[in-house]
C-alpha cells in the first residue's frame, strides 16, 4: 500500500476508475489525419473543457514521406556498410575498420534524433492533425510553468514495438561486437572463437537494419497502452492539481498530435510558444504507456546516453520514495522517438513517467491487439499518483524536497 505524503493530491480509486472510464472511450484507431484522430482531438477537448481549463485546439499540417524516405535510405545504406565491414574483416581489418567507423557516425548522426533532424517535418502538408491545449492559472508573469502532456494518436505497424526494439538491440549488438573483435585484433591479440564470428556480427547488424528500413504506418490500432491510459491520466491531473499548487504558478496541459510520426505535435507547439515560455522555470511531465501492466518506468535518457532533466528524475525519484512506490529508469535506445525528445533539443527540463513488463500488453503495442483491456487500473493509479507528487513538489519550490 503507497503512502500519502502531505500536501499531495490524492489519486483515490474513484479516480483509477475515471481515468480508465475516459481511456476505455479513447481506445479506437486514431492515426494522424484520419476520422478517429479528430474524434480524438474532439474527445480531450471536451474533457478538458469540463474539467474548467481554457482550450485551444491548435491545428497544423506536415508531410511525414520526405522523413520516412531519408530513414529508409540511412538504414538500408548503414547495413550494406556493416555487412561489408563483416565480411572484409579477417581479409582486410583495416578496410573493415574503416567501413566501421563510417557505419557508426552515420548512424549516431541521423538516428539520434539530432535538432538538424526536424528540419524533415518543418513543412506544411497533406497530414493535418491538431495539438489540444488546456490551461490553468494567471497568464501573466507566472512564477513557473508546469507542462503535463500525452499524445492522443496511435498507430499501428507491420513491425510492432517490441519488433522494432528487437531489431534496434540486435543491430547495436551485432555492430559492437564487430568492433570488438577489430579491436582485439588490432592490438595483435589472437580473438578467441570462429574464424566467422566478424562476419556474423556484421550480417546479423545488417539483417536487423534491413528488417527496420521496411518500417510503415496504419490505422488499425486501439491505442490502449499507447496512449489511451496517458490521455486518461493527464486529464485527471487537470481536474485536481491547479486547485492543489500555489496560485502564481501555470498549468498548461497538452495532448499534442502526430507523436506517432516523430513527435511532430510537440516540435510544432514549442516552436510556436517557444517566446512565451521564456523568463521562468518551465517542466514538462510526460506520460506514454503508462498504465502499462508491470513496474512504473522514469524514461531518464535517450539517444547515446543523454539525460532529458537529471533534475526532475531526482525529483521523481525522491516522489517515489516518500509514496512507496518503486520505480526503475530507462535508456531509450538510438531511433527510438518520444515527445520528451522535442523539449531536451530545446533545452526545456522533460520526463517520462511509463510502466510496463515483456507480457501481453507490451506486445501488442503498435498493433490491433493494444485494447484498453490490456491496462492495469491500480498500475495507472499510482502513476497518476507519481506525477500528482512531482507537480506538486515542482510548483511548491522547484526542488522536490
Amino acid at each position: 500500500m503507497s503512502r500519502m505524503p502531505e500536501n499531495s493530491a490524492d489519486i483515490s480509486d474513484r479516480d483509477a476508475d475515471r481515468i480508465l472510464a475516459d481511456a476505455t472511450e479513447l481506445s479506437f484507431p486514431r492515426y494522424p489525419g484520419t476520422e478517429g484522430d479528430r474524434r480524438a482531438i474532439d474527445l480531450v477537448a471536451g474533457w478538458m473543457r469540463e474539467a474548467g481549463l481554457e482550450v485551444a485546439e491548435e491545428e497544423f499540417s506536415y508531410d511525414i514521406r520526405p522523413a520516412f524516405r531519408v530513414l529508409r535510405s540511412v538504414l538500408f545504406g548503414i547495413g550494406v556498410l556493416l555487412a561489408a565491414s563483416g565480411l572484409s574483416a579477417i581479409s582486410w581489418p583495416a578496410v573493415s575498420g574503416l567501413l566501421l567507423l563510417v557505419a557508426f557516425a552515420v548512424g549516431g548522426f541521423v538516428l539520434g534524433w539530432s535538432p538538424w533532424s526536424e528540419r524533415l517535418y518543418a513543412c506544411d502538408g497533406i497530414t493535418r492533425t491538431a495539438n489540444v491545449v488546456g490551461r490553468a492559472g494567471p497568464s501573466e508573469k507566472p512564477r513557473a510553468t508546469i507542462i503535463v502532456l500525452a499524445h492522443h494518436d496511435s498507430k499501428s505497424q507491420n513491425l510492432t514495438f517490441p519488433v522494432r526494439m528487437g531489431m534496434t538491440i540486435l543491430a547495436l549488438s551485432g555492430g559492437l561486437a564487430l568492433s570488438m573483435w577489430l579491436l582485439i585484433r588490432a592490438f595483435g591479440a589472437d580473438v578467441p572463437g570462429p574464424a566467422w564470428l566478424p562476419a556474423a556480427g556484421g550480417l546479423t547488424a545488417a539483417a536487423a537494419l534491413f528488417v527496420l528500413s521496411t518500417l510503415r504506418s496504419g490505422n488499425l490500432s486501439p491505442g490502449g497502452v499507447d496512449n489511451a491510459g496517458s490521455v486518461g491520466i493527464v486529464l485527471q491531473l487537470a481536474r485536481c492539481l491547479p486547485a492543489a499548487s500555489p496560485d502564481d504558478v501555470e498549468w498548461i496541459f497538452l495532448s499534442p498530435g502526430a507523436e506517432e510520426d516523430h513527435m511532430v505535435g510537440t516540435m510544432r507547439w514549442l516552436d510556436a510558444h517557444r517566446q512565451e515560455l521564456e523568463g521562468r522555470p518551465v517542466w514538462a511531465l510526460n506520460f506514454d504507456g503508462a498504465g502499462n501492466p508491470g513496474r512504473i518506468a522514469l524514461l531518464e535518457r535517450f539517444g547515446f546516453g543523454r539525460w532529458f532533466s537529471r533534475h526532475l528524475s531526482a525529483v521523481a525519484r525522491r516522489s517515489a520514495e516518500r509514496l512507496g512506490v518503486a520505480v526503475r529508469g530507462v535508456l531509450m535506445p538510438p531511433a527510438m522517438g518520444i515527445d520528451s525528445i522535442p523539449f531536451a533539443h530545446r533545452g526545456i527540463d522533460c520526463l517520462t513517467f511509463s510502466s510496463g513488463s515483456l507480457g501481453r500488453a507490451t506486445l501488442a503495442i503498435h498493433s490491433a491487439g493494444d485494447v484498453a483491456e490490456n491496462l492495469d487500473r491500480e498500475t495507472l493509479r499510482l502513476s497518476a499518483q507519481l506525477g500528482a507528487d512531482v507537480a506538486l513538489s515542482l510548483a511548491r519550490d522547484g526542488s522536490g524536497d
